[in-house]
């Protein structure tokens, strides 16, 4: 199993359901992607990872990780804050989307993905954000007021 690095370009990570793709997170530049349950378990498991733009990326097998961990042991405080970031994350997603309203959802991606936003196919946002993509082009289209 491997994680990568996304040196340059845009990466998402989907999952098929009833023949549906279901978008689980994005990565961009200077961001890691793996399907963390896979990479940890070292199995095989239902996500895939697909390339949204030309994309260069730097590939770490587990084995080779470990390696690291056991040669250069500041890596692996590296390792478990990487892990806790991406937990955080995504305990913050799943609250976002049994919490918050469809425009509080985008909202958020707004907020936390800038580098993204423009990036990402619509289909794939909507999905992202448990939402159809008719529902997120009506968010989009409301102008903020204050």
């Amino acid at each position: 199993m491997n994680t990568y690095f996304i040196k340059k370009g845009l990466v998402r990570i989907y999952y098929l359901k009833d023949g549906k793709e279901i978008t689980d997170n994005f990565s961009a530049e200077n961001e890691w992607i793996t399907s963390i349950y896979s990479f940890l378990q070292n199995i095989p498991d239902h996500f895939h990872i697909q390339t949204l733009e030309p994309t260069e990326a730097l590939k770490i097998s587990l084995d080779d990780l470990e390696e690291c961990f056991k040669d250069f042991p500041e890596m692996e405080r590296f390792g478990r804050m990487l892990i806790s970031t991406y937990f955080l994350e995504q305990s913050e997603r799943i609250i976002m989307l049994q919490f918050n309203s469809a425009k509080e959802r985008y909202q958020f991606f707004e907020r936390t993905s800038k580098n993204k936003l423009t990036r990402v196919p619509l289909g794939m946002l909507a999905s992202h954000l448990g939402m159809t993509q008719e529902t997120l082009s009506r968010v989009r289209s409301i102008k903020k007021t204050f």
